[in-house]
């Protein structure tokens, strides 16, 4: 399993064997070889409006995110359930795998966003950050299902991504933002919760197999057991075949009768 683009990024795909990273240009490459274009309906200054508010999003809320997450990361372990030794697939023990993980993510995260500019502030201040640009999704959002009306946009697929990263978290562990969200912007609670009812009915499974295709239909169990059997016969027969056969006694005893037969002839011709 990939964790990373080439370009060391995350979201990327593979289509046709091409990797694409960065969701801005997935979802370009995706509108021009579908045909689909989520902002059809926009106006022009909707989709400035909508360039600008992503902008705001993915330029300056990640940052606030990612300094919590590099901040805290055991907080992050534990917010998100995350269980290292189911997603990196090995045996290692999870004890040794969250030290590493504290140890490089947060070390190398914060040199991040220092270098950004957000890790130079105080904790009080860049929260104040994140809430004035929750408040200012909020504000936009208003009393509509989605940012521009009835039906969802590509502003809604970023603020979602990065939304839900906030809601999500879990309510044992303390979020500042998160809280701030809950109390006051209800509002972006109801379109986190839209989105994904709308494009993740099979949430749950994903958040408990981590299977990134789990709303593909699955073999059916019988089937699977059937393979199974199969499997285990034809390991049976390769046994049978490397044990030796079994010994017939009457012909053991024969065999050597004819033996002694033959030796005393010998004997008898010297």
């Amino acid at each position: 399993m990939k964790f990373r683009s080439k370009k060391g990024q995350l979201p990327f795909i593979e289509l046709n064997g091409e990797e694409i990273a960065d969701s801005a240009i997935i979802i370009k490459e995706l509108s021009q070889r579908t045909g689909l274009d989520l902002d059809a309906s926009l106006t022009h200054e909707q989709r400035n409006v909508a360039h600008a508010t992503i902008s705001m999003i993915e330029n300056h809320l990640v940052w606030v995110v990612m300094w919590w997450r590099t901040k805290y990361p055991d907080q992050v372990l534990k917010g998100y359930k995350v269980n290292l030794q189911h997603a990196l697939g090995t045996r290692i023990p999870n004890g040794i795998l969250n030290f590493f993980f504290k140890f490089a993510f947060g070390r190398k995260g914060a040199k991040k966003v220092k270098a950004q500019g957000m890790g130079v502030h105080s904790p009080e201040e860049v929260t104040k950050f994140g809430q004035d640009d929750l408040k200012v999704l909020s504000d936009m959002l208003a009393d509509k299902p989605f940012f521009f009306g009835d039906d969802p946009t590509t502003l809604d697929v970023v603020a979602f991504a990065n939304l839900a990263q906030i809601y999500f978290i879990d309510k044992e562990v303390s979020y500042a933002l998160r809280e701030y969200m809950t109390e006051h912007c209800p509002n972006l609670v109801g379109l986190v919760n839209r989105m994904k009812d709308r494009c993740y009915p099979d949430w749950e499974d994903i958040c408990t197999t981590l299977d990134l295709n789990s709303h593909l239909p699955k073999p059916p169990a019988e089937e699977t057991k059937d393979k199974e059997g199969t499997k285990d016969e034809k390991e049976g027969d390769k046994d049978k075949e490397m044990e030796p056969e079994d010994k017939d006694p009457e012909k053991e005893k024969a065999d050597e009768k004819e033996k002694d037969t033959e030796e005393n002839k010998d004997k008898d011709a010297k």
